[in-house]
């Protein structure tokens, strides 16, 4: 089977795949490896938090508008990694750590075909942006002087932001998540602030922004690079090979075809509430769903530290690793979920406003329902890439999208936005139960987790028929909470233990 041939093509990359020379102590490693991928991450988040604002009022709407676009454009043209970054990922943690000749091959072949997929994005980006920009987008006059010429410098950014995937995979592929989340962070944080403090002591155009944020994380790309040349060898001299060139891209297209379908599964639910309801109720449902989306930091946090790990070890140690996070992951980000539908109404209330609220709140609630399973997913996902079956996510995104375009017209038809969120909630538990039922994780999983349904179901039930206000519901998500707590420990003693052995030794890691 073709299927066959991509898991023996995929091992025929690490000399010694599925062998781990150290057993390490799997809940003291990942969560430490867990929490400095969260923090990596909320930093992140709070620098945007602080930054946008600030360029927003000083260069203007029109202008941050233009640069969003510009932005959103280089990130989609990131799909021309052809999922080479976590195909070299998967190869070099199945490596021996003495393989250095194959890991500099790999490293090697994946650097030229990115380079060159780099420079055919970057004519695409400079031409297909410029035509977007003159004739598609509504650009105000004043501003097209400034846009002109500027493509140049985003476009030739491309190839070295995907080098640098590579580069950050190869960091990952040895666990050194410490010193790739401080390099991603100094490289973005950077990217936000230095084009902000130009902005306010040269000049609040983008002339003078869009220059000084590309070169601002040419420098990140080319700091994590440099990292990696001094830290992660040695090297030996090697020369790109095509039988490795082979095995990355079929890896990596299938994880191509996963990262293009989840774009379109996750957005066109906003589309077919566009076309059956109104575009103004797109609003009441994209808020909720984006708030939902940013809450799974934490579960894409735990899956990236499990893949290099899941990757080097054997098929049965993987799935347990994958099966003990899954449990701790299902408590964990209970802790978040069960309180959140019990919350959502009146936080909507107070933050946006009580109209909001009515019609936002019980799509907060469903979607929250689902947005807890959907997180669960990222475990089995994780645990099918790394064994070598980047095609069963792939095949089973494919499979997903008829049923269910036609579920949500129907559903959204029937009963409006809750329809919508409903409609999305059952395709990410079929998703998540395809992903479970492909990577074998077994039914004692299913029943360890079942509490922590269990009680997101409660918590539904309470807010769908008992009226809350502000001081009952916090209560309500305090008392939820503290009942997540005892069962976590009842049923996923790993979580707790996870959590405070890697706080201890966090600060006692070098990089």
């Amino acid at each position: 089977m073709a299927s066959d041939k991509l898991a023996d093509e995929a091992a025929l990359l690490p000399a010694s795949g599925g062998v781990e020379p150290k057993k390490k102590r799997f809940g003291s490693s990942v969560g430490r490896n867990f929490l400095v991928n969260s923090t990596g991450t909320m930093v992140g988040l709070i620098v945007s938090f602080v930054t946008v604002p600030i360029y927003v009022h000083h260069i203007g709407d029109a202008r941050y508008g233009v640069l969003s676009i510009v932005w959103l454009l280089l990130g989609y043209l990131g799909f021309l990694d052809l999922g080479l970054s976590r195909a070299a990922t998967n190869a070099l943690a199945r490596l021996d750590r003495s393989a250095d000749e194959e890991r500099t091959r790999i490293v090697a072949t994946s650097i030229i075909l990115n380079l060159g997929f780099g420079a055919i994005g970057s004519l695409i980006l400079y031409l297909g942006g410029s035509f977007l920009l003159d004739y598609i987008v509504s650009v105000p006059p004043d501003l097209r002087p400034e846009i002109e010429g500027n493509l140049v410098w985003v476009a030739s950014l491309l190839p070295l932001a995907l080098i640098s995937g590579v580069a950050i995979g190869t960091l990952e592929a040895r666990e050194r998540f410490i010193a790739a989340n401080v390099l991603q962070v100094i490289g973005s944080s950077a990217g936000q602030i230095i084009p902000v403090i130009c902005a306010l002591l040269i000049a609040p155009n983008l002339s003078v922004v869009i220059p000084a944020a590309v070169l601002t994380r040419m420098f990140g790309v080319l700091l994590i690079c440099a990292y990696v040349a001094l830290r992660n060898g040695p090297w030996v001299p090697t020369r790109p090979d095509m039988k490795t060139m082979r095995s990355l891209l079929g890896y990596g297209g299938w994880v191509t075809i996963s990262g293009l379908v989840s774009p379109v599964l996750q957005s066109v639910d906003q589309l077919v509430i566009g076309s059956i309801l109104s575009v103004a109720a797109v609003t009441y449902y994209a808020v909720p769903m984006n708030l939902v989306i940013r809450s799974q930091v934490f579960a894409v946090a735990l899956a990236r530290a499990l893949f290099p790990r899941m990757s080097r070890v054997g098929a049965t140690e993987g799935r347990d690793i994958s099966e003990q996070s899954l449990v701790a992951l299902a408590y964990g980000y209970a802790m978040l979920c069960a309180p959140g539908i019990l919350l959502a109404q009146p936080f909507l209330a107070t933050w946006l406003s009580p109209s909001f609220a009515e019609l936002g709140g019980p799509v907060a609630r469903i979607l929250l329902v689902g947005g807890w399973i959907n997180g669960l997913a990222f475990i089995p996902f994780s645990l099918l890439q790394a064994k070598g079956r980047p095609d069963l996510p792939a095949k089973f995104h494919l499979l997903e999208i008829v049923p269910f375009i036609g579920v949500l017209w129907g559903l959204s038809s029937l009963f409006g936005l809750k329809g919508a969120a409903l409609a999305w909630s059952l395709r990410v538990i079929g998703d998540a139960g395809l992903l479970m039922a492909g990577a074998g994780m077994r039914i004692r999983m299913i029943k360890a987790i079942a509490p922590a349904a269990g009680l997101m179901g409660a918590c539904f039930l309470v807010a769908e028929l008992i009226p809350l206000s502000n001081l009952s519901a916090f209560a309500a998500g305090c008392v939820a909470a503290l009942i997540n707590v005892g069962l976590a420990m009842i049923f996923s003693p790993l979580k707790l233990q996870m959590i405070l052995a890697s706080s201890a030794k966090l600060g006692r890691k070098a990089v």
